[in-house]
């Protein structure tokens, strides 16, 4: 075992959730304690670059205490609790937090979220009312990809102050969603199009549009450096206290390392760079093959 000694650490502080979304990719379970949460990010603040997320991190706003400790001025919200308690949003910025990232799946978001997208409309409606930024995350899957144009253009006219377009990946609940939402690779080298134009329709310092590296590299274009740092520059550690490479990842039988209490450890040999998004060629790139394997062998 060896210390890590990358970059970035992501906190998982929870796994409830006030939904059950059937493209939810969260496969950890377990929620921490608000106050053992603090303890551990005041402990490892300085020689990490912290980020908290949920599942659902407004379940519980004990948890909003550590996010002022290490100055995370965003958190990540299905927003539901908006609707049910608008009065959250003063604890939100009575934690310094200024800025809501909250899920917009256009064009299948009644059809694989909880949250219902007239329901969506209202979040959005208060979080504005209440001065707050905010951007979305979206899900891309082959049923909505062409969309992307349309995507960008609604985000900005609803206020957003920009978009992050995340691959589909068959994990967590959405194993049990069908493989024909699995973006081939025409359809990804379709998205980094699309994304590249719409970059030249706005100026960053109104609406900024980016992508997820579960795309994987954009092998059609020479300008992508993209390499997947996860487990060298980025880990997570779930309320179990083990640690995993993504948080989509983030489940059993792929643990890396651990925490004892004081320090993150790794296995060494598990060290190394990929150029490839490592979750893309678990929970996708694998189903693929092996479904085409059982295809040619049947034929």
């Amino acid at each position: 075992m060896k210390e890590y000694n990358g970059k970035e650490l992501i906190i998982m502080a929870c796994s409830k959730c006030n939904n059950s979304c059937s493209h939810c990719y969260i496969s950890y379970k377990g929620d921490r304690k608000p106050d053992e949460l603090y303890e551990i990010v005041k402990k490892l603040k300085s020689k990490y670059q912290i980020n908290i997320n949920g599942a659902e991190i407004l379940t519980d706003t004990g948890y909003l205490k550590s996010y002022k400790e290490i100055n995370q001025h965003f958190v990540l919200t299905n927003g539901k609790v908006f609707l049910t308690n608008p009065n959250i949003i003063e604890e939100l910025k009575k934690n310094n937090i200024n800025s809501v990232s909250i899920s917009y799946h256009f064009g299948i978001q009644d059809d694989i979220s909880m949250i219902k997208e007239s329901e969506l409309y209202e979040i959005i409606k208060i979080i504005k009312s209440n001065s707050l930024n905010f951007r979305i995350l979206t899900t891309i899957t082959a049923k909505n990809y062409m969309l992307i144009p349309y995507m960008c253009d609604k985000a900005h006219d609803i206020g957003a102050r920009g978009i992050k377009f995340t691959n589909f990946l068959k994990q967590g609940n959405a194993q049990s969603m069908s493989e024909d939402n699995i973006l081939n690779m025409q359809q990804i080298k379709k998205v980094f199009e699309l994304i590249e134009e719409e970059r030249n329709n706005y100026d960053v310092s109104d609406f900024i549009i980016e992508r997820c590296g579960t795309f994987g590299k954009n092998e059609f274009s020479s300008h992508d450096h993209f390499f997947c740092d996860c487990i060298t520059d980025s880990i997570v550690l779930t309320p179990d206290n083990n640690i995993y490479p993504c948080v989509f990842l983030a489940k059993h039988g792929y643990e890396i390392g651990t925490y004892d209490g004081e320090k993150i450890f790794l296995q060494e040999e598990i060290i190394n760079k990929h150029d490839e998004c490592f979750a893309k060629e678990i929970c996708n790139e694998s189903k693929i093959l092996i479904k085409r394997r059982l295809k040619n062998e049947k034929n």
